[in-house]
């Protein structure tokens, strides 16, 4: 039987999780793709809370709203203000 990698939940993007730490990828400050999320702990207009496997992160701003979610990984768009890392 083969080894087989985890699939990434957005076709194009490779999901190469190095430990337990999700990959962020920012478009400017209107649109961010978190790989490796297991949750959405806050969801407001103003305030998006994302929960890791080893933190969780928080995403200040207007507007912001939940464009695609899966298992693993969330979109958010909107204008993103202030990004917060908590262990």
């Amino acid at each position: 039987m083969k080894n087989r990698k985890p699939r990434s939940a957005f076709p194009g993007l490779s999901l190469e999780l190095s430990g337990r730490m999700p990959i962020i990828e920012f478009t400017g400050n209107r649109r961010v793709l978190i790989e490796g999320s297991t949750g959405v702990l806050r969801y407001e207009s103003e305030v998006v809370s994302i929960n890791t496997r080893s933190m969780t992160v928080t995403f200040n701003g207007r507007g912001l709203t939940l464009k695609s979610i899966s298992p693993t990984a969330v979109i958010i768009d909107g204008i993103i203000t202030d990004t917060r890392f908590e262990s």
